[in-house]
């Protein structure tokens, strides 16, 4: 029967690993010469793990001390190394350290291949004689800092940032990892002095204010801190959150009668600013003064000039606060979002937050969830995730019509979602309208990308098959079959369809028997694919065989009651199991199917079914 349709020593043994590195090697540069003489500072490379940026060098022969074959050969090094040559580059720098053992930038070459390689011992060694022996060398010492920082040895890697932060006392991004080492390892006054450089340097930031600010609390400096934020406020007079910030914080610390002092100078400037409303929100609250509190955050909640998002968390505390453990909260939530017009909005914050709001407390209301997702696609045509729903919502109640709206506003905002295809088509083909629906197949197909799920692909095919087949066009209908097996081999819907129209067909039995049977072995207990294979092994004469299966479906001891309500047994399967026992010689097991087929009716029953019963016999 055919299914339904909604439903990863020497150098050469690191070959390998330098060649992958080739190009953090190529940026990495060359280094300076003895005593100082080194190359220019070139742009800014890769940045070191330390999140201070590695400087490369750019090469000037003319530079370059010792001899001159290890002048030679170090510029056959770096010239190897910018071929991508690694191996040689890599012999060739030892062969360079070998006849000249005091120059440095080869010997903090090796040092990068040896890090490569994770000879990490080694490659500390060659940083440790590099930095000795040209001590003033920038890059050196930022590659000790980097090894000590990998390491996880903080206290050495300070000592060599605190060495970078003199010899590049501009690098603002190796003060600020400065900090954060000296925050972490309780030095908070160290901290606050290279702060404080980082301010000549760049001018009164914010952050920077902040983290002094609670570096100067965590020592127990309040005077210093609050002072911070106060050298903050003049340098940014106009900014009135900077002032609102100090208000907070006394808060914070218990000083509400200061926190209200700062909190009426900023009103004084600016009555209407909603930061404002929301710090006096916090005093009230921290006073105990919950009437005020609540008339506060009413007046907010419902101001239509307050921003979106204010008005969304002052709900969303209000909904925790009320569903705590209060039975009457849900009744107390719903009648604030009634009286926010949340029937009228088009604020997607607060009809998102409604959503949440259902999900969470009220998730039985099917309904009035599919309507904020109906609203919040129809605003947001872009929100897939309110379409899928309503697809599903709308599919599962098989209201065919509104599923049909539902996916042609999808394919339109979404014509790369097969999904939305294949439901438009599902609804079309449920309302009668095969011609459409297959167009709506087929347009699926075209929208179809190498990204797109194989099973959807396969759904859609099957179904286009499905569709052609009942159009009378079957030679469309086999093909859209074998496309579906292509991307989807065990896609049951197609395998039981294509086989048992091959069976009506006297097409090819002994494909169709193998594609029936793949059907059961993958749902042995689904009477719809058990009924086709019987059906084949029928039509093949195997029918002690087909007796066996159809005895699943319809098992001879079932009442008729129980075999004309199953929702697994239509009238075609009675008449199969009528036909099948016929010719097993049990006529009169036969006569009960077939008469309970007739009574069950529907379509697909054959035209003789009616003389089988009269003549008590099987016809063809």
């Amino acid at each position: 029967m055919k299914v339904g349709k909604i439903r990863v020593k020497r150098i050469r043994d690191y070959t390998l690993a330098l060649m992958v590195m080739a190009l953090a090697m190529t940026l990495m540069g060359c280094a300076g010469t003895k005593g100082g003489r080194r190359a220019d500072a070139g742009r800014a490379g890769t940045a070191a793990r330390t999140g201070a940026a590695s400087r490369t060098a750019r090469f000037d022969a003319s530079r370059l001390g010792g001899t001159p074959r290890y002048r030679y050969l170090y510029l056959e090094a770096t010239r190897q190394k910018l071929l991508g040559n690694h191996s040689a580059a890599f012999d060739i720098l030892r062969h360079c350290v070998e006849i000249s053992p005091e120059m440095p930038e080869a010997i903090y070459d090796l040092a990068l291949y040896y890090r490569i390689m994770r000879q990490d011992s080694v490659a500390l060694s060659h940083l440790q004689r590099a930095e000795a022996l040209d001590p003033d060398n920038p890059q050196y010492v930022e590659a000790l800092a980097s090894y000590y920082l990998d390491a996880n040895a903080d206290s050495m890697a300070i000592s060599w940032l605190e060495r970078l932060s003199e010899l590049k006392p501009r690098r603002t991004d190796v003060l600020s990892r400065l900090v954060n080492l000296y925050a972490t390892h309780d030095k908070a006054e160290d901290a606050i002095d290279v702060l404080n450089r980082i301010e000549v340097l760049e001018g009164k930031m914010p952050s920077v204010s902040y983290r002094k600010f609670q570096l100067y609390k965590a020592i127990d400096r309040t005077g210093e801190a609050y002072a911070e934020l106060e050298d903050l406020c003049r340098e940014y007079p106009h900014e009135l959150s900077y002032r609102l910030a100090i208000g907070t914080e006394l808060l914070n610390d218990n000083r509400p009668d200061e926190a209200l002092r700062v909190f009426e100078d900023v009103r004084r400037q600016d009555p209407t600013n909603t930061p404002l409303r929301l710090s006096m929100l916090q005093y009230y609250r921290q006073m105990g003064a919950d009437s005020t509190f609540v008339a506060a955050r009413d007046s907010l909640l419902f101001d239509t000039s307050a921003s979106s998002d204010v008005r969304v968390a002052l709900l969303r505390d209000f909904i925790s606060e009320e569903m705590h453990d209060d039975s009457l909260g849900r009744t107390n939530v719903d009648a604030v979002f009634d009286s926010l017009g949340i029937a009228t909005t088009t604020d997607l914050h607060l009809l998102n937050l409604r959503a949440a709001f259902l999900a969470t407390y009220d998730s039985a209301n099917d309904s009035a969830f599919a309507e904020l997702m109906d609203r919040i696609n129809t605003i947001e045509p872009s929100n897939t995730q309110a379409l899928f729903y309503l697809i599903q919502y709308h599919g599962k109640r098989q209201e065919f019509e509104r599923l049909e709206a539902i996916c042609r506003r999808g394919v339109l905002t979404h014509p790369e979602e097969l999904l939305c295809h294949y439901y438009l088509g599902l609804a079309l083909y449920q309302q009668d309208k095969p011609a459409e629906a297959l167009q709506a197949f087929q347009a699926g197909i075209v929208q179809q990308t190498p990204d797109s799920r194989p099973q959807m692909v396969a759904d859609l095919y099957s179904v286009m098959g499905d569709v052609c087949h009942e159009m009378g066009r079957k030679a469309e209908a086999y093909a859209a079959y074998d496309s579906c097996l292509v991307y989807q081999d065990d896609n049951v819907s197609c395998l039981n369809n294509y086989a048992y129209f091959l069976s009506l067909e006297d097409g090819d039995l002994d494909r169709a028997e193998e594609m029936s049977y793949r059907t059961i072995r993958l749902q042995p207990d689904n009477k719809t694919f058990l009924d086709t294979y019987a059906w084949i092994l029928f039509v093949k004469g195997r029918y002690a065989e087909a007796q066996g299966y159809i005895d699943r479906v319809c098992p001879p001891d079932s009442t008729d009651s129980v075999l004309l309500h199953s929702e697994d047994i239509s009238g075609v399967v009675l008449e199969h199991a009528g036909d099948i026992a016929a010719q097993n010689g049990n006529i009169t097991q036969a006569m009960r199917f077939w008469r309970l087929a007739q009574e069950a009716g529907g379509d697909g029953l054959t035209a003789v079914l009616p003389r089988k019963i009269r003549q008590k016999k099987y016809i063809r």
